[in-house]
């Protein structure tokens, strides 16, 4: 009863209907389970073969390519034509995905001829959506966009509004690789209503992200931004990696053309991330392309040129498998002539022997000599020949493990250059931010002598705060100096949990209201109070005392430090939290140089000199700020000085706030 039930759900599924398949743990483990109880004489098997290939397409095509191989094998065994179409169709999609296009044709036309011979219209409408991407594959539009017509008449037939929608979503992609957008948004608008009537999230998401591109190619760019963002929000419901991969890297591109440099970098950090999960080639690809193009208008080209390494060496080595396959299949084919050639040169020597044994018996004889070496000589060449071929193999296989070896050891190095540099550079910056609480305790001892050699009652009254500012600042390095070289390790792991953003900026408010009162600084901060952070408590603090420590440095007396926690305007999965001063600031040639990791910072002090430091808080805070897959950045603030932000993931529902309430209604908190 249960293997009759399976073979139910297999036979109903719409295995080729979801445009982005990526495969799913669980899903995989149980289809392999049940073929492991499954029968080897069971046309169950076969359906459960072509189920694995399919939920392997997009991530693991060497496996995907196996399983339906052993499904077509067995299927005709069984004299199962159904499931041999199945198996020759997902085979089809694996090759077409892997860049070759002749072979995958040459499935789906099978396939298809198997689909007519039954009747199975609906699987016909595969095979021609399958036929078309063949033909995409080599720019033949046209051609594609006539078999994606010939799905759609057979979907109008049986009054199937799912596949009506699946082939008008690839219509419109083919118009607009040809640049008929009015027409491409025709077909991508019909697809969103029939998605819509049958409720069909995955092809709302895949209709959103055409209609995006649709809208970014119209010069739209707002438009496919919201399509976009819509697209993403369906494929995070339904778990699709695949989609948020592509989605995200399409939106980066959308970000870039509108000079939004940085949320483009972040969104395509974010579509690789996703195609890093699902492991498609295809997404990969493009993921690398479009972070290059990101890093190259941030004038990051080391960056891009890496992206741009990756995406080529990826593609090198998807087009050396499929050039692989078709030398095979030549070198296949040449045999088979080979054989036939030899075969006919044999019977044309038969018959010439023959003749001359009519006529004289002695040439006969000489003939089968003649004959019988040529055979010698051609057994001993093809052994000869195979030796050679081994020896070629071997020779190249060597070759392979020499530059491997060679590889890990540069790998190696590589590791230990930057393990020496890190190393040095912690000596360096423990050299000099030590230097100035260690020099102000040396200058306290110098103070209490003079002040008891002169009897300065009211200069002795004031040194034990001077002790305690010497000390903290002492403490507050100490405790950077550690977690800086804990980070620096990968030994400082990240627990994140639910935090009141208000009650962060509260508590840091809390720790220096003395020191911004003895300054004569006014201390400010605002949050919603409904907005809830999910990071690690300890990270988030020390990242707020070093942004606002270093605010309390460059502002001089009568200044102003605001404390900001709002929803990141360009990825609603983000928290802004940000320190703005009203110190007098830096120009703009010098944002890059505080914001590089590896290079001294300089800023005016609030006494107008120059302050040299090596900017271990900053660097701290960008390391925990990444620990959350958030960013660390620094501009010009608003009423002159400097803001200084970093973004959070968010937890829970994000309330929308208008900036314009939110200046009106800003809560001032002075230390007094």
């Amino acid at each position: 009863m249960k293997t009759l039930l399976l073979f139910f759900t297999l036979s109903t599924l719409p295995i080729w209907a979801a445009e982005a398949q990526s495969a799913n743990p669980a899903v995989l483990d149980s289809l392999q389970r049940q073929l492991a109880l499954t029968e080897p004489t069971d046309t169950l098997r076969v359906l459960l073969l072509d189920e694995l290939c399919w939920n392997l397409s997009h991530s693991d095509l060497p496996r995907a390519r196996t399983y339906a191989e052993q499904g077509i094998a067995l299927a005709r065994k069984l004299n199962y034509p159904r499931g041999e179409a199945r198996c020759h169709n997902d085979l089809g999609t694996c090759l077409t995905l892997a860049g070759s296009a002749d072979e995958a044709l040459r499935q789906h036309l099978i396939a298809l001829r198997i689909f007519r011979s039954l009747g199975m219209k609906k699987s016909m409408g595969y095979a021609y959506n399958g036929m078309a991407k063949c033909h995409i594959l080599h720019n033949h539009f046209a051609t594609a966009a006539r078999f994606y017509h010939m799905g759609l008449f057979l979907a109008e037939q049986r009054h199937d509004s799912a596949d009506q929608a699946l082939f008008l979503t690839n219509l419109a992609d083919v118009a607009w690789q040809q640049d008929s957008l009015k027409q491409a948004n025709q077909y991508i608008r019909r697809a969103l209503l029939l998605f819509a009537v049958v409720n069909d999230l995955s092809g709302q998401a895949n209709s959103l992200f055409t209609l995006g591109k649709v809208q970014a190619r119209q010069h739209q760019p707002d438009s496919a931004r919201m399509s976009l963002l819509e697209a993403v929000m369906l494929y995070r419901v339904l778990g699709d990696g695949y989609g948020l991969s592509g989605a995200y890297t399409y939106l980066s591109k959308v970000m870039q053309a509108k000079k939004e440099l940085q949320p483009a970098l972040d969104a395509a950090t974010l579509g690789m991330r996703y195609a890093q999960q699902v492991g498609s080639p295809e997404r990969l690809q493009n993921a690398y392309q479009q972070l290059a193009d990101n890093y190259a208008a941030l004038g990051q080209h080391q960056q891009a040129y890496a992206m741009q390494q990756r995406f080529q060496h990826l593609r090198d080595s998807l087009m050396t498998e499929v050039n692989t396959r078709a030398m095979a299949a030549l070198q296949s084919r040449y045999n088979a002539r080979e054989q036939e050639d030899n075969i006919r040169l044999l019977t044309q020597r038969q018959k010439v022997t023959q003749l001359r044994a009519e006529r004289d018996e002695d040439r006969i004889q000489l003939l089968g000599v003649i004959v019988g070496g040529l055979l010698l000589l051609v057994a001993v060449g093809s052994l000869l020949y195979g030796q050679l071929l081994r020896s070629r193999q071997e020779l190249a296989a060597q070759h392979q493990l020499v530059a491997a070896k060679n590889t890990a050891l540069e790998d190696a190095a590589q590791e230990l250059r930057q393990l020496a540099d890190s190393k040095a550079r912690l000596y360096a910056i423990i050299a000099h931010d030590l230097r100035g609480p260690v020099m102000a305790f040396t200058g306290v001892t110098e103070l209490i002598s003079f002040y008891q050699r002169t009897n300065d009652q009211e200069g002795l009254r004031h040194l034990p705060e001077l002790v305690r500012e010497s000390a903290q600042s002492l403490n507050g390095l100490l405790d950077n100096l550690l977690n800086w070289a804990v980070s620096q390790t990968g030994e400082l792991s990240c627990h994140p949990e639910h935090l009141y953003a208000r009650d962060l900026l509260s508590e840091c408010y809390e720790l220096f209201q003395t020191s911004a009162h003895s300054n004569q600084i006014q201390l400010q901060y605002d949050a919603d109070p409904h907005l809830v952070l999910y990071a690690d408590q300890n990270m988030a603090r020390t990242i707020l005392r070093n942004l606002v420590s270093n605010a309390l440095k460059f502002t001089p007396t009568g200044g102003t430090i605001r404390l900001q926690a709002t929803p990141d305007t360009t990825d609603p999965t983000q928290v802004c939290v940000s320190v703005t001063d009203t110190g007098p600031g830096m120009p703009i040639s010098q944002l890059k140089q505080v914001l590089h990791p590896q290079q001294p910072q300089l800023r005016a002090s609030n006494s107008g000199g120059p302050v040299q430091g090596t900017g271990l808080g900053l660097q701290l805070c960008r390391t925990f700020a990444e620990c959350h897959g958030g960013t660390l950045g620094m501009s010009a603030g608003p009423e002159g000085g400097a803001m200084v932000w970093v973004t959070l993931p968010v937890a829970g529902k994000v309330l929308k706030v208008d900036p314009t309430q939110s200046q009106s209604s800003f809560q001032a908190h002075t230390a007094a």
